[in-house]
């Protein structure tokens, strides 16, 4: 990967969020799907959540960590995952939930491959913490997604 440092593998993670949020941003205009806003509404909380762990995370002393070098580079596998991602306002829902999750998935393995590799203990830390909260994110949606088609497929039974 192109990043050294903890900040720019954080600044990946803040710019995907990002982008994934412009898009469904777009197609909720186009639709007015429970769906939609459910994932739309899911990442901006997640992104919330991600963004105040950091503030804190900087604000109890740790920028040394954010500014700390890696030596380890990530194994190819996970570079071509994550840098083969991108998110597309005309994408339609489906591929974003699934884009969603491959990244969450990419990111699971490039937390726990980071926390194992590095040498100092609070950069472990830290990536233990965003894996385990990745982890987390990712039954949760899971779940969701699971729960949400079981309800539209219910509706549309009724309508027919």
């Amino acid at each position: 990967m192109s990043y050294n440092k903890v900040h720019d593998i954080l600044e990946l993670v803040q710019s995907f969020h990002h982008n994934m949020q412009e898009a469904l941003e777009q197609i909720q205009q186009d639709s007015h799907s429970i769906v939609v806003e459910w994932l739309s509404d899911q990442i901006r909380r997640y992104e919330q959540h991600w963004q105040a762990a950091l503030a804190d995370y900087e604000k109890y002393g740790a920028q040394d960590v954010l500014g700390t070098w890696l030596q380890f580079v990530p194994d190819e596998t996970i570079r071509k995952e994550i840098n083969s991602i991108t998110v597309n306002s005309d994408m339609t829902l489906e591929e974003l939930a699934e884009i969603n999750m491959r990244f969450r998935n990419a990111l699971i393995d490039l937390y726990q491959t980071l926390a194992t590799a590095s040498a100092a203990p609070r950069v472990q830390e830290l990536f233990q913490q965003l894996l385990e909260q990745e982890r987390a994110v990712v039954a949760h949606q899971s779940f969701k997604t699971r729960e949400s088609v079981l309800v539209e497929s219910e509706t549309c039974q009724k309508k027919e």
